[in-house]
């Protein structure tokens, strides 16, 4: 399994990071993504990724964290691509939701990380939340703009229609724990039975988002092996099936070497 986009390098694991990378190996998990949300945190995350050979990083700013950003941000962003561990460019986005930073700086920003992952030939992680009507645009004519282009939606929290637009353009559906949710759950069910296996990314987005039954609790990346499961029979595929294209599709987006462990 392949948990593709864990904040493991948060406060929230500084007691016992290797014992939940311990019990993420003994559930399964062969490799895991950690995405940037600010420049602060990259050596923390370079430090973590070059102790552990199957832990790789993305490099970006995440858009809570566009508002007071240094001149030279963007050469920031870029040394850091630079590192044989990273693997893309994120978490970016636009995020209207928690109102932490005015929304055309959001979209400026979001804008010239699109250009910076062109530059580098990077896949994109994608946050966005309540502002997929301004985000889509930009991702949609970012992908018809160059062949080979690569994204995933982190997170996906729209419709299944969004999602099928999305995943016609080769755009990757990150799936985590909400999508064991019991209650008012239709839409993501759907989202689920519509999105081909082929174009869904496993995640945990870990401390945040838990699977049931740790709704409520710190979330880690063992607990998407939880969320394979639903996927897996709402998909009417095997939990084996669902592993190895979920998989197979995390290692292909992040140009990962199947045999790298």
């Amino acid at each position: 399994m392949f948990d593709t986009h864990c904040h493991i390098d948060l406060p929230d694991f500084d007691e016992d990071r290797e014992e939940v990378i311990s019990r993420a190996k003994k559930a399964g998990f062969s490799h895991f993504m950690i995405p940037g949300i600010e420049l602060d945190c990259m050596d923390k995350i370079i430090q973590i990724t070059e102790s552990n050979s199957n832990i790789y990083f993305a490099s970006g700013i995440h858009p809570n964290n566009a508002a007071e950003l240094v001149p030279d941000w963007a050469e920031h962003v870029r040394k850091n691509a630079s590192h044989p561990k990273c693997k893309a460019i994120g978490e970016i986005g636009i995020d209207y939701y928690r109102e932490y930073c005015p929304h055309d700086i959001q979209r400026k920003v979001f804008s010239q990380q699109l250009e910076l992952a062109s530059d580098l030939g990077l896949p994109i992680i994608i946050h966005c939340r309540t502002a997929y009507e301004d985000l889509w645009p930009l991702l949609s004519d970012w992908m018809k703009q160059g062949h080979g282009r690569k994204a995933v939606l982190h997170a996906f929290d729209e419709d299944a229609e969004k999602a099928l637009l999305a995943v016609e353009l080769g755009i990757m559906i990150g799936m985590g724990g909400p999508y064991t949710y019991k209650k008012k759950n239709e839409r993501r069910i759907e989202i689920v039975q519509v999105v081909p296996m082929e174009s869904i990314l496993l995640e945990t987005d870990c401390p945040y988002l838990s699977p049931i039954p740790h709704r409520g609790e710190r979330n880690e990346p063992a607990y998407a092996a939880l969320t394979l499961a639903k996927i897996a029979e709402i998909k009417g595929v095997s939990v084996e099936e669902a592993d190895a294209q979920t998989t197979a599709n995390g290692l292909d987006f992040f140009s990962i070497d199947k045999h790298s462990i």
